[in-house]
């Protein structure tokens, strides 16, 4: 669209273990200092570690395949973090680290990133290309249906309203319904109503519904539904976009060897 100007932002986030924060289980909210709008998020993840985040940087430049965490963030991090604490998270601490780009949309210009608006915007050109700038990706449902609302009315389609909001995403159930599921607990937290599915791939392999490395969490069948299900075409596939090992380096390193042996057996159809 003409005259659309984006002010990319990078946000980091930080891995610690649990118990460095003597065992965490409840996500925490921290102010940032000297501010009265901007909060630093401490969520625990169930598998022993901890996110804390996020930063907000303007991402000037070249805009990168995949933006690095820099260590003037992470120390940001760390120092604001420890504003809550009584036992400081060192730097040796942080096991992990990644970062994100968000798209803004730059309607001020010159306004510091911290304050540009989080909200999406549709535009349309004057040849009828409908664009979609801006948001984040917890709204990206409602992003979707306002992108396809407006192509609809542009280029004179009829259809019925949106369901977007009213249709569970996919392993979505009721929580006595999810509690009734024959499979593991770590699959029906992390996969709802499909976790049965995932349970079968270990009936004739057993070692599937075991760990896939001793001290995490990931079971091999987890694996093999990236494999089938979910589109994962290599190990770091599986490792850095599906089960989120790779962000801890040590782990992911641990981990290689057994996600390549796993991969053969679980891309057999």
């Amino acid at each position: 669209a003409e005259g659309v100007r984006l002010r990319p932002s990078r946000g980091t986030h930080i891995v610690v273990r649990a118990e460095t924060l003597r065992g965490l289980t409840a996500g925490m909210q921290v102010a940032v200092p000297g501010t009265s709008s901007r909060f630093l998020l401490v969520i625990p993840q169930g598998d022993g570690r901890v996110y804390v985040g996020l930063t907000d940087e303007p991402a000037d430049g070249p805009i990168p395949d995949v933006p690095e965490p820099t260590d003037g963030e992470i120390g940001f991090l760390l120092d604001v973090l420890g504003s809550a604490l009584d036992v400081p998270v060192r730097r040796a601490d942080v096991i992990g680290a990644f970062a994100g780009l968000r798209p803004l949309l730059d309607a001020d210009h010159g306004k510091a990133t911290t304050d540009i608006s989080r909200r999406h915007a549709v535009l349309t050109s004057r040849d009828g290309v409908v664009t979609i700038v801006g948001g984040k990706l917890t709204t990206y449902r409602r992003m979707a249906q306002d992108a396809v609302d407006a192509a609809l009315s542009v280029r004179g389609l009829d259809a019925g309203p949106s369901r977007t909001a009213r249709l569970p995403l996919v392993g979505a159930a009721a929580r006595d319904r999810l509690d009734a599921l024959d499979a593991p607990l770590r699959l029906v937290q992390r996969y709802g109503a499909e976790a049965p599915l995932l349970a079968a791939l270990g009936e004739d392999d057993p070692a599937l519904l075991e760990p896939v490395v001793p001290g995490l969490p990931v079971l091999g069948v987890e694996l093999a539904w990236a494999v089938r299900h979910e589109g994962a075409l290599d190990a770091a596939d599986v490792l850095d976009r599906r089960t989120r090992i790779g962000l801890v380096a040590s782990d992911r390193e641990v981990a290689r060897p057994a996600v390549e042996a796993l991969l053969p057996r679980a891309a057999l159809r």
